[in-house]
């Protein structure tokens, strides 16, 4: 399950805030950078670094961190228990820019 799972599907106060704040405009598939969160550094080592394709997107995303993933690339484990994360206060929605035909 990832974060972004746990926004869409969670149940329990943090689920709900994350559902929320977090758009998942491309259904984790990582065409967009809506899920974009802030790994407290304390985390990061635990959570890994983005591989080079989600640090293309996080260089898209709005006022991306040293520690920015994509909630839809991080999976969640027993290790991470505890994890805390922080909500960037706005969004890039790249998938607002795509000229779909009509």
């Amino acid at each position: 399950m990832s974060i972004t799972d746990v926004a869409k599907f969670g149940s329990g106060e943090n689920a709900s805030v994350l559902g929320e704040y977090l758009d998942c405009a491309c259904s984790g598939i990582m065409a967009c950078s809506t899920c974009q969160v802030v790994v407290d550094k304390k985390w990061f080592d635990i959570v890994g670094n983005p591989e080079e394709a989600e640090q293309d997107m996080l260089d898209l995303a709005y006022n991306p961190q040293e520690c920015s993933r994509l909630g839809c690339q991080i999976v969640l484990d027993s290790t991470m228990n505890g994890l805390l994360l922080m909500l960037p206060k706005g969004s890039n929605n790249m998938m607002d820019n795509i000229p779909f035909d009509d």
